[in-house]
């Protein structure tokens, strides 16, 4: 562009040529700039509107795909100044958007929380889920309906048992589902100290425990209506001794001690509001309870039926009107199964 002559003109007409020729000379830098900067919008800056710039639509379902872009006529033309701004502003996109950006929108079904039961004791309790054990025999009852978790531990006391148990149950790990404990300490703490020391806890530490376990399982939302206190077995002595004697020990309990220690269990539940189960008492009512026993401490098969029994007569009203999870196999809609099953 030719600079405009400037002699000959006063001094006015001489400012406002001044004024056109830097109106001039910006317009074609703009113009330059424009023409320099093209192939590069083109070819990185496009790519990136598509990707990140995609038009709101206010009625597009919320579970249903995702639209494509604006066609070319909702766009200005190509030549029209000001076209890659309003490109910008409108979101548009002269191509549909790729296939993988158009996943459905589709929200995971909930989780399906499986209700629990907690078994939590000695030896007894651990090898509940043997054959024909107690604990087996509570878990076939409420199939479907609830998980039983043995939480049994062979020769532990409670004066363990309280330190492990906030890592067995705890708000974290679903405590709001746990709709019973069982607590099912005493035949280790009843050991005699002189005897067997390591596995002893005097008798007021053991209240003591068990009511600590208790406080416990209310501070994480087990509610004491959910929480089972079962007393130890009797202990029929001249069996448990021949097991002693075997391992080159004397006899380590004596069943009246053994009974000392369930009195205790059977008044810590009334002090705390829990229900009992007096298995020590209950299994002496016949004569001859040592056909409950398979070697003088640990339950046989007729202990374990007992205990079984004894126990559902304890938790049929909290647990027996749970729903079974999940439809029967004849109720799915094989057509739909999502609408049967989601």
């Amino acid at each position: 562009m030719q600079a405009l002559p400037l002699t000959g003109l006063d001094e006015q007409n001489r400012l406002q040529a001044k004024s056109a020729l830097v109106t001039c000379r910006s317009l074609e830098r703009r113009w330059l700039l424009r023409l320099l900067l093209r192939p590069f919008l083109r070819l990185f800056l496009r790519p990136f509107l598509r990707l990140f710039l995609r038009p709101r639509h206010a009625s597009a379902p919320a579970d249903g795909p995702v639209p494509a872009w604006p066609g070319p006529s909702e766009t200005k033309q190509r030549g029209t100044p000001g076209r890659f701004l309003t490109r910008i502003e409108t979101g548009a996109c002269p191509e549909p958007l790729p296939r993988r950006f158009q996943r459905q929108r589709q929200r995971p079904p909930p989780l399906l929380v499986w209700p629990r039961v907690i078994l939590f004791g000695d030896s007894i309790t651990q090898f509940s889920f043997q054959e024909n054990g107690w604990g087996a025999s509570l878990a076939e009852r409420l199939v479907r309906k609830c998980d039983v978790v043995n939480r049994g531990l062979s020769g532990y006391n409670t004066r363990w048992a309280k330190l492990i148990l906030p890592r067995l149950i705890s708000k974290s790990t679903g405590a709001e589902s746990t709709v019973a404990v069982t607590i099912f300490f005493g035949a280790n703490d009843s050991a005699l100290k002189d005897l067997n020391p390591k596995q002893h806890v005097p008798l007021e530490e053991y209240a003591a425990n068990l009511k600590s376990m208790i406080q416990y399982l209310k501070s994480v939302d087990v509610t004491e209506d959910r929480i089972l206190l079962i007393t130890p077995p009797p202990l029929q002595e001249s069996a448990w001794e021949k097991e002693c004697l075997a391992k080159g020990d004397k006899l380590n309990r004596r069943n009246a001690t053994t009974g000392e220690y369930a009195q205790a269990c059977v008044q810590v539940a009334r002090d705390c509001g829990t229900d009992v189960l007096d298995l020590w008492t209950l299994m002496q009512k016949n004569q001859d309870f040592s056909s409950y026993l398979s070697d003088g401490l640990h339950l046989s098969t007729k202990g374990n039926s007992f205990l079984a029994a004894q126990l559902w007569s304890h938790l049929e009203n909290k647990l027996s009107a749970l729903p079974s999870l999940l439809p029967y196999w004849r109720d799915v809609d094989h057509t739909n199964p999502e609408a049967s099953l989601l």
